[in-house]
């Protein structure tokens, strides 16, 4: 019974999400990437958001598991690539810092036959110079489909797009993605910044920064949530963090203060 509800719940929060596009529900808010040397933001995630009407704020953790199972997560994920290539635009050309922007690309969307052509059409319809668009991949994409993930991500990083491997060091970490696959960034789980007193931690930390920096990558740590985890994160040998410490994830009109602070 237990597993029929759950399997309900699921198709029923799929259907929800398709029609949650078409109602304009969903909506993109942005969390900067900070460099700790240069001390500005130099980049942007763009992150999916859902105000359900009737409901409200749905979680991320709650939808995205759901919205990726369904294959839901393919005409979301094109509205964030869409709506942050946008967006990213807008901002070069009215005055701002020309930052990169960071989008999340599943499993299921890596496996479209398609992908690098709708991609490149994203960005030809947008405006936006490819050097400026960063999609991030989790180590299970690459362990899903090996093979096709390798020829797929060479073909974006031809185009010009930055690649990054996003919550390295959690179940699957091996150091083979990183000599293997076209990647820019080494994203460090949030984990490693929850627990950076912790003498192991950090010895971990400033061996994957170490390591990154010798294959020329840049070393970035998630979830830095109090000013001593960022200055750590400096002594440590990360390039930048991303957290609550510099800002949260908000809309595109209120991250724009966070950019002017850090300018």
């Amino acid at each position: 019974m237990l597993m029929q509800t759950q399997a309900y719940f699921k198709k029923s929060l799929a259907r929800n999400i398709l029609s949650g596009l078409e109602l304009g529900e969903f909506t993109v808010y942005y969390q900067p990437k900070f460099d700790l040397t240069s001390r500005k933001i130099i980049g942007l995630e763009a992150l999916s958001r859902w105000y359900a009407s009737g409901v409200g704020w749905i979680s991320p953790a709650e939808f995205i598991p759901v919205a990726e199972s369904t294959g839901a997560i393919i005409p979301l994920g094109e509205r964030v690539l869409v709506t942050a290539c946008k967006q990213t635009k807008y901002w070069q050309e009215n005055g701002y810092p020309e930052l990169s922007v960071a989008v999340n690309l599943s499993s299921i969307q890596l496996e479209e036959k398609n992908i690098v052509t709708r991609v490149e059409d994203i960005l030809s319809q947008t405006g936006l110079d490819p050097r400026y668009l960063e999609l991030e991949v989790t180590e299970s994409v690459l362990i899903k489909n090996s093979i096709w993930a390798l020829e797929v991500l060479k073909q974006f990083r031809k185009i010009g797009i930055k690649l990054a491997i996003d919550d390295f060091g959690t179940g699957y970490s091996t150091i083979g993605y990183l000599t293997t696959y076209p990647f820019d960034s080494l994203k460090l789980d949030q984990i490693f910044a929850k627990t950076i007193h912790l003498t192991q931690t950090q010895l971990v930390v400033r061996a994957m920064a170490n390591l990154a920096r010798q294959l020329g990558l840049t070393t970035l740590l998630e979830g830095v949530e109090e000013q001593t985890e960022l200055v750590m994160a400096r002594h440590l040998g990360c390039d930048q963090v991303q957290g609550h410490a510099i800002s949260p994830p908000q809309p595109a009109g209120e991250i724009v203060l966070a950019m002017e602070n850090y300018s």
